[in-house]
């Protein structure tokens, strides 16, 4: 038997020995209560104590909102700092796709604008004859696209690029909602004193829409828009206008097209 295994059995031995605490009166000292324990009865006493006090404090923090106001234990989604912050960049970007959306826009306007820049060679037959057959090849894709009526009524002013008229005039009875023939951005939703209350919508596959002359305004620009969602009330605003009417202009790839070969009124 070595000397280290007798060490280990005389601790041991210790833990096992019974000891007495005693309490006694102070004044006579009278045995008012005595206690019977060994080591090892303690130091699992004590051992419990602390697991269960630690498994307390550890259930506590786990299942309770304290947690959150302890540095770096709380989930950082249920800071209400942070869930704010999330919100604000999701506008901003929101914000930022509008202003992007807008920008192109602005730039496809200006240069369908350039283009169509009525020159003395445009007015003549031969010229327009070619307008035709370049807008018939640019415009295929249209005629697999469905669009929304913008409002329903007779045509009292036709297409005509050679005059610089790059829509078509509806007549509507006062009152009626004009509606988005496609989903997209409000690129421009303001009054001018030609166009009056007029709105510009961008749309997918780089088509933008015009309406024009219009009482009140219904959206605002970078909203976000439906197909057949109403965007405007039909008036007779702006200097161009001689009676109520919708003004409607539709852009496709930086040159106007008539919206009658793609846009049913009825």
């Amino acid at each position: 038997m070595s000397a280290e295994e007798g060490t280990k059995r005389s601790l041991i031995e210790r833990l096992q020995d019974n000891y007495r605490l005693v309490i006694l009166d102070d004044d006579d000292l009278r045995e008012v209560t005595s206690f019977s324990f060994s080591l090892l009865i303690f130091y699992i006493i004590i051992s419990s104590v602390i697991v269960l006090l630690t498994l307390m404090v550890v259930s506590f923090i786990v299942f309770t909102p304290v947690k959150r106001w302890i540095p770096g234990y709380g989930d950082i989604k249920d800071n209400s700092a942070f869930v704010e912050l999330t919100k604000r960049i999701d506008e901003l970007e929101k914000q930022v796709q509008a202003h992007d959306t807008y920008t192109l826009g602005l730039k496809n306007m200006l240069k369908s604008i350039e283009n169509t820049e009525p020159q003395p060679s445009q007015k003549s037959p031969e010229s327009l004859k070619n307008q035709d057959v370049i807008e018939s090849m640019k415009t295929r894709e249209l005629d697999h696209l469905v669009f929304a009526t913008p409002v329903s009524g007779s045509i009292s002013g036709e297409y005509d690029p050679s005059k610089e008229h790059f829509g078509i005039d509806i007549i509507a009875p006062k009152g009626t909602a004009v509606k988005s023939i496609m989903e997209g951005i409000v690129l421009s939703a303001e009054w001018s004193t030609e166009s009056g209350n007029a709105v510009v919508i961008q749309h997918p596959r780089n088509i933008i829409s015009l309406y024009k002359h219009n009482s009140a305004i219904l959206v605002k620009t970078g909203q976000k828009v439906q197909t057949g969602q109403a965007i405007a009330i039909i008036g007779n605003t702006g200097e161009l206008s001689t009676g109520p009417h919708l003004h409607l202009e539709v852009w496709y790839d930086g040159q106007p097209v008539n919206p009658k070969n793609y846009i049913s009124l009825n």
